[in-house]
Order: structure tokens, then sequence, then C-alpha cells
């Protein structure tokens, strides 16, 4: 997918969530006795995976030490299962391994309390970062457990320019003046939805100005 081409290297390429970003670099840069735990919620497309990506980037984490993982998926054994993985260290010099949990509010209830108790004893070199579109998730004694970070929708003036990036990296035809705005009008500001379905609505447009 264009999304996923397109996603966010690091903390510049993020646009629209600069105080988030501040607040998740005064965490990372903070000495730490015990492993980490950020929740990012947020409506959908607003870019909460990719943040978390970049978490583990600023956290000088490589690819083979990111770990993402679908809620749904995670009953009681396989969060045991990870709790046995965390305890083995990364290739980095560091030996940090980051978890990225997608969509944690699908986590079956047994399955949370089996987290809560993870989470109370993460390994200093490990850092947990779950993403989740229902703000009201959890109960507060486990999300006592989490640095949560609440993520808004970008500004469409910010989306427009992302955009017109976009569409000129992939040499993308583009009509006249303020189209991207326009687009973000006609569809909304949901990142992943407006990079992907980006092609079609420009090659159909220049369809129809033909």
């Amino acid at each position: 997918m264009l999304s996923e081409k397109h996603r966010p290297q690091d903390f510049s390429q993020v646009i629209g969530q600069g105080k988030v970003i501040r607040l998740l670099q005064w965490y990372l840069d903070q000495p730490s006795d015990s492993g980490r735990a950020f929740l990012l919620t947020g409506p959908s497309g607003c870019g909460k995976t990719s943040l978390a990506m970049c978490v583990a980037e600023y956290w000088g984490v490589g690819e083979f030490d990111v770990h993402r993982i679908e809620s749904a998926e995670c009953d009681v054994q396989a969060v045991r299962r990870l709790a046995s993985d965390m305890s083995y260290y990364g290739s980095g010099t560091s030996g940090r391994k980051v978890y990225v949990v997608d969509e944690i509010h699908t986590l079956s209830g047994k399955a949370a309390d089996r987290l809560l108790s993870l989470l109370e004893s993460l390994p200093k070199h490990v850092l947990i970062v779950a993403t989740t579109t229902e703000s009201n998730w959890g109960s507060d004694v486990l999300l006592s457990r989490w640095t949560r970070c609440d993520l808004g929708k970008p500004r469409a003036t910010d989306v427009a320019v992302l955009l017109e990036q976009i569409a000129a990296a992939e040499g993308l035809p583009t009509p006249d003046t303020g189209w991207a705005t326009k687009y973000c009008k006609a569809v909304g500001l949901n990142l992943r939805n407006l990079i992907n379905q980006l092609p079609a609505h420009l090659l159909g447009s220049a369809v129809q100005a033909a």
C-alpha cells in the first residue's frame, strides 16, 4: 500500500503530533531501571502505528528487534509466550526490543489481566507501545501502568502539503492549485485512507479532465 511506502521513518516526518512527540522524547530520554510502556490513543488513520515505529527508531532499535503484535490474536498463552520472549535481549548493542501491540482494546479479559502483571515487571531493555481507537479502553488499574498519549487528527493544511509531496514523488498528475485541500475535505482526515486512495483520485481526475 502507498501509505506503507510513505510511512514516516522518524519523528521529524510525523505531521500534526508535535505535543505528543515532545512528551515521548522526554520520557525516552530519561534513565530508567525498568521497561517502558506507552499507550497511543486516537481516531483511525491519525498515525498511531507510524508513531509507534518512530518511537522504536528514536530509542535506537533496529527493524529486526521491533515486533508487531495483533492483540486480537493474543490469548493468555500468547501473553505468557510474550513475557518469555521479553527476557531475551535484542541484537543491538543495548539489547533493546520494542513490541507494538495494535488495537489493544480487542485484547480478551483474561489476557488483559495477564498483561497487567507483565507490565509490572518489564525488563529494562523492553519497550511496549500499544495503540487503540478506544479512548475509554481498560480499567484504571491497567491504564495506570502505561504512559498515555492522546493523538488528534492533523490539520488539513499539513495533510495537504504531505499529499502534494507524495503526488510529486510518485509522478502523479495533479490538477489546479488547491486540489489537495479539496481532496481532504471530500474524503476526511484519515491519513491512511487519503494516501492509499490518492492514485485513484488523481488519475481519475486526469481522465475526466481529458
